[in-house]
C-alpha cells in the first residue's frame, strides 16, 4: 500500500458518520471548517480568523453536480455557526456530533447563528496534516455523502480550524453545516 493510500485510509478512519435534523427532530449527519491557533496565556486556546472555506464548499458543489443536483448556497451564519461548533469541539475536548454531556449539538450553533431551519445537517473531519481533502473523505463515508448529495439541502456552511487537537500537536478540523431556511419550505 502506498503511503499516500494509506494517509488516505487513516484520514478515512476519522471520518464521523453525520447527524440530520429534519423539523427538528435528529435523524443522521454533520461537519466543521475553521482556523485555531496553539494556547493564549492562562490556559485558554487562542482563536485566530478562520481559513477561507470556499474551496471545501466549491468542491462540495462540484460533487452535487456530477450528481445532477443544484449548488448550495454559501451562507456566512452556516459558517459562523460551524465555526462556533469547531470552537467548542476543542475548547471542551470533545470529537462528535454531541458533547459529552449531550449538548453542542449541530442544531445549537446552528439556531444559535440566527438560522430557522426546516432541515439541517453536519460533517466533521480532522487530521493531522493539511493535505487530506475532507470532500473526497465524506464522499467515501455513506452518512457524509448522502448530507452532500441531499437535494433538500440548499445552503452550506465550512470553517476550518487549526489547534492542538485530540493529542496531536497540530490537527485540521473541519466543520461543515448544511440548513434549508424554513422560509424555502
Amino acid at each position: 500500500m502506498s503511503s499516500r493510500t494509506a494517509a488516505r485510509a487513516a484520514a478515512a478512519s476519522l471520518i464521523l458518520v453525520g447527524w440530520t435534523v429534519v423539523s427538528g427532530c435528529a435523524e443522521l449527519d454533520t461537519a466543521v471548517n475553521g482556523q485555531l491557533s496553539s494556547v493564549a496565556p492562562e490556559g485558554r486556546t487562542a482563536v485566530e480568523p478562520p481559513a477561507d472555506p470556499s474551496p471545501v464548499e466549491a468542491e462540495t458543489n462540484v460533487q452535487r453536480s456530477e450528481n445532477g443536483l443544484p449548488p448550495l448556497d454559501a451562507s456566512e451564519r452556516l459558517r459562523d455557526s460551524a465555526c462556533a461548533k469547531a470552537d467548542d469541539m476543542i475548547a471542551r475536548g470533545y470529537w462528535g456530533h454531541t458533547a459529552p454531556d449531550g449538548s453542542g449539538g449541530p442544531s445549537t450553533f446552528i439556531r444559535q447563528a440566527g438560522v430557522d431551519y426546516s432541515r439541517a445537517a453536519e460533517n466533521l473531519f480532522y487530521s493531522s496534516t493539511g493535505g487530506p481533502d475532507p470532500v473526497a473523505n465524506w464522499m467515501q463515508s455513506p452518512g457524509h455523502r448522502e448530507n452532500i448529495l441531499d437535494p433538500d439541502l440548499t445552503r452550506v456552511g465550512v470553517c476550518l480550524r487549526t489547534a492542538a487537537y485530540q493529542g496531536l500537536p497540530e490537527a485540521y478540523l473541519y466543520v461543515q453545516h448544511f440548513a434549508t431556511p424554513m422560509s424555502e419550505r
